[in-house]
C-alpha cells in the first residue's frame, strides 16, 4: 500500500491506491469529456443526497435539516482532527469524543497508542490478553506509540498502517464543514453528509492481528464497538446522541451469502451490533471492493448495514468495484474518483484540503450521517430498521446489469425523499 501526499497550497495530491481498506484516489487532471448533469456539484455529496452544497435538507414542511444535535461514532484507522472542516462555524470542534484502541505485537504492528495505560480483556484461550487505550484530546490522531514511531506526518515512508488519510476522509464524509476548492477552472464544494452533527472518532489502526486484507486488527474493531456500548452510551454529554457507527471495512472479500463463521470476525462484530441495534444505534459497514457477487467475513451478519458504492456519472448503476448481494439494500453515490469524466466525490484530506475518492469506505459513511438527519426529524423513537427501510423505500431504485445481485428493492441513498416519508 502506498500512501498519497497532499499539497495543502493548491488542494493537489499524487495518485495511490490503498485496497486494504477500501480506499483510492485519483490526481486531479483535466479533460474535455462530458461532465454528468449538474457537474460541478455533483462532487458534493449531500447534493447527490437531495441536499444543497451546505449540507441542508429541506423537507417538504419547508424545514431544513442537517443532523444538528446527533453524533456518529467512525471506527478508522487514525483521524488528523486538524482538518477545519471538523470545526463547525464559529470554530468549535466537532469532536466531542476521541479514543485509541491498541494491541501490541511487535516492532512491525504496534500498538499505535501513545499511552501505558492498559485495558485487561480476556480471550479464548489467552486469559491474559488485552489493550493499550487512551481518550486523551488527539488521541485517534497517528502518533508515537510505546513501542514503535508513526508520526503525525505526510510522510509516505512512514509506517503504512497509520491511515491517517482514511479516517480523516471517512469522518470528514460525516460531518465536514463545507469547504471551497478550486480544480481545473472549477469552483467546487466538499461538505458531509450531516455537517450539523458531531463525530466520535475511535483510532483502531495497527496493533495485533493487522494484515493487508483487512486493514486492522479484528479485536481493536470489537473493543470499539464495545466501548461505544459501554463506556459511550451510559454518558450523560454523548450517550443519547449516538445514532450511528460508521466501519469502512469489510474483512476479506468472500463471494455468497453464507452465514458468518461461529467466533470469526464478523460473528463478533454482529453480536456486538445486536446489542447496539436494540439500544437504536446502527452499525453501517463498506461492502468491499473486489467486485464479487457477495460482501465479506466482517461484515457478514444480520445485524449490520453493508453498504454499495454506485456511480456519479451513471446515477443509480453500481460500479464495477463495489461487491454486491442479496445482503446488500443500500447503495451511496461515490464513483471512481476520475476527474477528466467527473465520476468522484470530494472527501477531506489529512490535515487540510481534499482529494477524489473511490470505494464503499466512502459510501458507508454517507449512510451513517444520513441516520444523524433523519433522527434530528424523527426523534429516537423509530428503530434502527425502520429506518434502514425507509431509506430503501425512499431510495432511487438501482439499475443497471448487476442491480439483480442485490437485495430485492435495492436502492440508492436520498436523504431528500427520506424526510419526505415516514418510518414504518
Amino acid at each position: 500500500m502506498q500512501i498519497p501526499v497532499n499539497s495543502p497550497h493548491d488542494d493537489r495530491l499524487s495518485a495511490a491506491k490503498s485496497a486494504c481498506l477500501l480506499v483510492a484516489i485519483m490526481m486531479s487532471s483535466t479533460g474535455a469529456l462530458a461532465y454528468p448533469s449538474g457537474w460541478p456539484s455533483t462532487a458534493t455529496i449531500p447534493y447527490n443526497l437531495g441536499g444543497s452544497l451546505d449540507g441542508k435538507y429541506k423537507a417538504s414542511s419547508g424545514k431544513t435539516y442537517d443532523g444538528t444535535g446527533y453524533i456518529v461514532v467512525v471506527i478508522d484507522g487514525a483521524f488528523d482532527t486538524r482538518n477545519p472542516v471538523f470545526k463547525d462555524a464559529k470554530g468549535k470542534s466537532k469532536i466531542p469524543v476521541e479514543a485509541c484502541f491498541g494491541e501490541a505485537l511487535n516492532a512491525t504492528f504496534p500498538s499505535l497508542c501513545k499511552t501505558t495505560t492498559w485495558i485487561p480483556r480476556p480471550l479464548p484461550g489467552n486469559p491474559s490478553a488485552g489493550y493499550f487505550f487512551s481518550s486523551l484530546s488527539g488521541s485517534s490522531k497517528p502518533m508515537d506509540a510505546p513501542d514503535n514511531t508513526c508520526r503525525d506526518t505526510n510522510n509516505p515512508s512512514k509506517p503504512q498502517y497509520c491511515h491517517y488519510f482514511h479516517g480523516s476522509a471517512t469522518a470528514g464524509i460525516v460531518v465536514g464543514q463545507p469547504t471551497l476548492r478550486w480544480d481545473g477552472g472549477y469552483k467546487m464544494t466538499y461538505t458531509g453528509v450531516a455537517p450539523g452533527a458531531n463525530v466520535i472518532t475511535l483510532k483502531v489502526g495497527g496493533g495485533r492481528g493487522t494484515n493487508v486484507s483487512q486493514g486492522w486488527p479484528i479485536n481493536s474493531v470489537v473493543d470499539a464497538l464495545e466501548y461505544v456500548n459501554r463506556a459511550l452510551l451510559p454518558r450523560a454529554d454523548v450517550g443519547s446522541k449516538i445514532v450511528a457507527v460508521s466501519i469502512s471495512a469489510n474483512g476479506s472479500s468472500i463471494a455468497g451469502t453464507s452465514p458468518c463463521a461461529t467466533g470469526g470476525g464478523g460473528d463478533r462484530i454482529d453480536a456486538a451490533a445486536a446489542v447496539l441495534k436494540k439500544k437504536g444505534v446502527a452499525v453501517v459497514m463498506a461492502a468491499g471492493n473486489d467486485a464479487v457477487n457477495g460482501t465479506g467475513t466482517w461484515n457478514c451478519g444480520s445485524n449490520v448495514i453493508p453498504v454499495g458504492a454506485t456511480s456519479i456519472v451513471t446515477p443509480a448503476t453500481p460500479t464495477n468495484y463495489t461487491n454486491i448481494s442479496q445482503r446488500v439494500s443500500l447503495f451511496a453515490p461515490v464513483g471512481t474518483g476520475n476527474f477528466k469524466s467527473g465520476d468522484l466525490v470530494l472527501a477531506p484530506w489529512a490535515d487540510s484540503g481534499s482529494f477524489y475518492v473511490w470505494g464503499t469506505s466512502f459510501a458507508a459513511p454517507q449512510v451513517a450521517g444520513a441516520f444523524a438527519v433523519l433522527r434530528q426529524k424523527f426523534g429516537k423513537g423509530p428503530s434502527v430498521d425502520a429506518l434502514v427501510k425507509l431509506l430503501v423505500r425512499t431510495g432511487t431504485p438501482l439499475k443497471g446489469t448487476r442491480a439483480g445481485l442485490a437485495a430485492q428493492g435495492a436502492s440508492v441513498l436520498n436523504i431528500k425523499a427520506a424526510l419526505n416519508g415516514s418510518p414504518a
